[in-house]
């Protein structure tokens, strides 16, 4: 998960498809590995309450990921 968002991080104003992500942790991990924790973003910021680090939108078919920069904490 962390690979993921690591990925993530480097272009918060990026979304990367599915596939792009896929490619760029292939030699590191399995697809089926990669797939599952993708699925669990997907899930996890889907969430209406939840305050995911993660934004991830379907378009034409294709799921997309994003560093959600909107999610920050305010301390008082």
């Amino acid at each position: 998960m962390q690979e993921i968002q690591n990925i993530l991080r480097r272009e918060p104003s990026k979304m990367y498809s599915r596939e792009e992500i896929l490619n760029l942790l292939a030699p590191k991990k399995r697809d089926y590995e990669i797939e599952r924790l993708l699925a669990e973003l997907e899930v996890t910021s889907s969430l209406r309450e939840s305050k995911s680090d993660v934004y991830s939108t379907c378009r034409g078919g294709t799921v997309y990921y994003k560093w959600n920069n909107n999610n920050t904490t305010k301390s008082y």
